[in-house]
């Protein structure tokens, strides 16, 4: 005879007899279980209680708190499997006076609300509580025009405009407290070479706990192209004996500024003036400082240089 027999014809019945057997033997010992009383450490979730339209909350409050409980099977299935659960509720009728919660104070509040267990301890040491006041200040637009990347030689030729030009912010108390009396535009755009025309965000403290009414700002400027030039332009000497034994070395001198790419072509060297006064002589050195009696507007950043060289003719 073989020892399989278990599998030959006619056996499928044995087996199902002994899987309802254990089946049945299983549900019998887990219901007998469950009317037993238990301990078990769990994570019970939190909730808060307290006036949200005041305050800000700086840091996330915990969901849970971690607890040893004890009960009855079914009671500790209910309350740590089930997704039905009440939370404890945590009523924070001062929130911006109340730093944290410790184990000691935790009890009661959490025993008070422990329907069906008994709590035998509070695992979680601290709760802590970071909430503040909100506070809403009225401050000015502000634009930092050097920290506006331009292209290179392209410059802002006209007021910049914001509109509004005043907004109010709403923030915890101690970051408005650092605000003081204006905010400032944030202009992510480089290298502008054309003018701005747009909608801009408003340079907000980062986490997201500070907001402005609008948060959007309008801002207006033109951009133009400036030339950087150098102009040979003949010096005027006054002043220096009529003799010629002294004289300059040199008559011409360059003149560098920097002018608007539409006004280039309006520029003539007799828009400039050099005189070298020979009244500033300096024997020391044998150089006259130069001085720029007058030049067109419309040239701007003027460099010339800071001594001419005189020469002293051989008697």
């Amino acid at each position: 005879m073989s020892k399989f027999n278990f599998f030959t014809p006619g056996k499928n019945e044995n087996w199902k007899v002994v899987l309802l057997s254990v089946l049945g033997a299983t549900i019998f010992w887990f219901f007998n279980a469950l009317n037993k009383d238990y301990s078990a450490k769990v994570n019970y979730p939190l909730e808060y209680t307290f006036e949200n339209d005041s305050v800000v909350v700086m840091k996330p409050l915990a969901k849970t708190v971690r607890i040893d409980v004890a009960g009855g099977g079914w009671s500790l299935i209910r309350k740590t499997i089930w997704f039905n659960v009440a939370p404890i509720n945590i009523s924070l009728d001062n929130p911006t006076d109340i730093k944290y919660y410790t184990r000691s104070s935790l009890v009661p509040l959490i025993s008070d609300q422990l329907d069906g267990l008994h709590l035998n301890f509070v695992i979680t040491d601290t709760l802590f509580i970071d909430i503040e006041e909100k506070v809403v200040k009225q401050l000015k637009v502000q634009v930092d025009s050097l920290g506006i990347s331009m292209k290179e030689n392209y410059r802002i030729t006209s007021p910049i405009l914001v509109s509004p030009d005043s907004v109010y912010v709403t923030g915890p108390k101690s970051t408005m407290n650092r605000m003081n009396l204006y905010v400032w535009i944030e202009l992510k755009k480089n290298n502008l070479d054309e003018d701005f025309d747009d909608e801009v965000n408003l340079l907000l403290p980062d986490g997201g706990l500070v907001s402005s009414s609008p948060n959007e700002i309008k801002l207006q400027f033109s951009v133009e192209e400036f030339l950087s030039i150098d102009l040979p332009i003949k010096i005027e000497a006054i002043n220096f004996p009529s003799d010629s034994s002294i004289y300059l070395l040199d008559s011409i001198m360059t003149v560098h500024y920097v002018i608007n790419e539409k006004a280039e072509k309006s520029i003539e060297p007799s828009d400039f003036n050099v005189t070298v006064d020979y009244s500033f002589y300096n024997k020391a050195d044998s150089t006259i400082p130069p001085i720029l009696m007058y030049s067109p507007e419309e040239a701007i950043e003027i460099e010339i240089t800071e001594k001419i060289k005189v020469h002293h003719a051989v008697q």
